[in-house]
């Protein structure tokens, strides 16, 4: 009874958003359409004037069309209190929430930092929150209330630290969302509090270099470094998901055998899909193995970034285009996220005092530069540095070495590296050797596995 109230709370949000949604494109495209808007946006965007004249006209268009977040607000309550079923499920803060997230969506699409804006479909859930924990979406006492007719018992561990520091502070507001798990809809809050998390740990002093790239990641510090595969433990879930697509396309060739060429490859135009219940039940599992897939990494990657600001609170790394990596190491960028990594180590380490920098590679080529001041290009294939002046290391631990000396001017100082490179290259080869007795042990393992079998 509880789930299909919220489902039904979830699916009055999904039309008024999705009616905010589309009053926003309506005043959007008026205002493309005028002649003062066409003029605008040819104007410059180096020049002063120019950028005001932009900015008040801008300015004088939003105001003229309702283009703003409060007159959506003002079009969300009207729709709400104009639908009465609507009204009677729906506090007014959750409307002008819902009203703002879809004039945000349009904005961006205003901006071009999105191709298009997406209607929430039917049977979609749309998460639901509040501005304050006074009226209709609160918290209290390890219950939800949810307006005046339901209550929700939450479900936590009263032994976790962490949960016992962040319940003492002020709840701002609460969301609701939902996730499915093993095929079955789990609701969750989410609190919005006051002040400062939980800290598990102290934050180091040293001063790191990090090289991320698509599958691998390289640490550098004072006292230590290491090199290591970038999520490793979901490389293992990801080999299943493998096994079951294969699984889900014989079974869908094998239900609508129509659909298809002789050679295998789906017909073009309209097409009726039929799907058996095995089917149906493979693609649930399907389901279940991204959500493990998503939840894993997340894990790995807070796991990863922890052990990082144990050991430093200044780090240092380029900045890269993981959308034009996801040309040509798509499937590996798409498992791993290392820029959904990045920003969650910048939040980290910011919040606690600490700084992160991203300078640009086109000044500083660290994969092609010596700390003797040399610069040869490598092909991609070469994971080794080798410098005439004697110099010899991994390719990506001697980037991450060089990213520690990059200058405010987004140049290496070449002087400072190479004054610490005796000391560093003792680390480097002690982070080698790790990994090559790391190796050796997997590889007898592996060789008296097949011995017993």
């Amino acid at each position: 009874m509880q789930e299909k109230h919220l489902l039904m709370l979830s699916d009055c949000g999904r039309q008024l958003y999705n009616a905010c949604l589309g009053e926003s494109l309506k005043r959007l495209k008026a205002i493309q359409n005028t002649e003062l808007y066409k003029e605008t946006i040819r104007l410059s965007r180096t020049s002063e004037t120019d950028i005001e004249k932009r900015r008040a006209n801008f300015k004088y268009l939003n105001e003229t069309f309702r283009f703003t977040d409060y007159s959506i607000q003002s079009f969300g309550t009207k729709t709400k209190n104009d639908s009465k079923f609507i009204a009677n499920h729906l506090g007014t803060h959750i409307c002008q929430k819902l009203s703002t997230r879809a004039f945000k969506a349009v904005q961006k699409f205003a901006f071009k930092k999105a191709k298009k804006v997406k209607f929430k479909r039917k049977g979609e859930f749309v998460s639901l929150e509040g501005k304050n924990n006074r009226t209709f979406l609160t918290y209290s006492n390890g219950f939800v209330f949810v307006g005046k007719n339901l209550s929700l018992k939450c479900l936590f561990d009263p032994k976790d630290k962490w949960m016992q520091n962040a319940l003492k502070h002020k709840i701002k507001y609460c969301r609701i969302i939902k996730k499915e798990v093993k095929g079955k809809n789990r609701f969750y809050v989410q609190l919005i509090l006051e002040g400062h998390p939980y800290r598990k740990y102290e934050i180091g002093k040293e001063g790191i270099g990090l090289d991320v790239g698509p599958s691998t990641i390289a640490i550098v510090g004072e006292s230590e470094a290491e090199l290591k595969e970038f999520c490793e433990e979901v490389v293992t879930i990801d080999k299943e998901k493998r096994r079951i697509n294969r699984k889900m396309d014989r079974q869908r060739r094998a239900n609508n055998p129509n659909n298809y060429q002789s050679n295998g490859v789906v017909k073009k135009g309209k097409k009726k899909w039929v799907n058996s219940k095995r089917y149906i039940k493979t693609r649930s599992e399907h389901r279940e193995l991204e959500r493990k897939i998503k939840e894993v990494r997340k894990h790995l990657h807070g796991r990863d970034t922890n052990q990082i600001l144990q050991q430093a609170s200044s780090i240092q790394t380029e900045k890269l285009s993981y959308k034009a990596f996801q040309k040509i190491f798509g499937k590996s960028i798409s498992r791993k996220a290392p820029s959904m990594f990045l920003k969650m180590l910048k939040r980290k380490v910011t919040s606690q005092g600490g700084t992160f920098r991203e300078f640009p590679t086109y000044s500083t080529k660290l994969s092609q530069t010596c700390h003797c001041g040399a610069i040869k290009k490598k092909r991609l294939k070469d994971r080794w540095h080798t410098c005439d002046c004697g110099v010899h290391a991994q390719r990506d631990l001697y980037s991450a070495f060089l990213a520690r000396y990059v200058s405010k001017s987004d140049h290496v100082n070449i002087q400072k590296a190479e004054k610490d490179w005796f000391q560093i290259s003792r680390v480097l080869e002690e982070c080698i050797s790790k990994l090559k007795n790391r190796k050796s042990e997997r590889t007898s393992y592996q060789h008296l596995v097949y011995k017993f079998l």
